[in-house]
């Protein structure tokens, strides 16, 4: 299947920077004031999952769907947005509009997005300086991204055996920790890197200033 975005009510200065980041065969869904980012990017949502606390649903047009939610709930609508795209069958995901605004939010995005790779999906949280992946399965190649730096955090527990090749700061068969930053901050020096371990959860940052 095609990928599902999910847009968020996050803050977003730079619509336009996210562009590059749309696929021509896309479906968009509006977590709740994600809708108003639909509206500055150009895109039509196949359907608005919300409990409609940060704008009415008279806002949304017929012909899109809209999936209503309680106020009192026990998931994000950003969660509830990605759990009506699973049943449609999808599993590749990119989420904008999470990031830059209540740590709370973005950080309940990130648990979200954990829960997609856990199940066997793959999700790329992502705003105009940052593009965020949990990794949960070993050779990854890293692309390359002149000026933007790399990091890595163990998530979810220990990550053993954690090998960088093509970049500037290598490592080799390292155990990486939640509470370890020795890998903040590298780059690649190739035309493209590799990250490899025995077993864990990584959480990719690659990020420019």
């Amino acid at each position: 299947m095609s990928r599902c975005v999910i847009l968020s009510a996050g803050p977003v200065d730079e619509p336009a920077a996210l562009l590059p980041l749309l696929r021509f065969d896309d479906m968009f869904i509006a977590a709740d004031g994600g809708w108003q980012l639909a509206a500055r990017l150009g895109v039509t949502p196949e359907a608005v999952v919300a409990d409609f606390d940060s704008q009415s649903s008279a806002t949304v047009p017929h012909s899109v769907a809209s999936v209503r939610l309680p106020v009192r709930k026990d998931v994000t609508d950003t969660a509830a947005a990605v759990e009506y795209a699973w049943e449609k069958g999808y599993r590749d995901f990119l989420f904008l509009g999470c990031t830059g605004g209540r740590l709370d939010h973005q950080h309940a995005a990130l648990l979200t997005a954990l829960s997609v790779c856990q199940r066997g999906g793959c999700c790329v949280i992502a705003d105009a300086r940052n593009r965020i992946e949990i990794l949960t399965r070993s050779p990854y190649v890293v692309p390359p991204m002149l000026g933007w730096s790399l990091s890595l955090f163990a998530l979810d527990g220990p990550v053993h055996g954690l090998t960088l090749r093509g970049t500037e700061y290598v490592v080799t068969e390292y155990d990486l920790y939640p509470a370890d930053s020795l890998c903040v901050s590298n780059a690649c020096t190739e035309q493209e890197g590799e990250i490899a371990f025995r077993d864990g959860v990584l959480l990719l940052y690659r990020s420019k200033d």
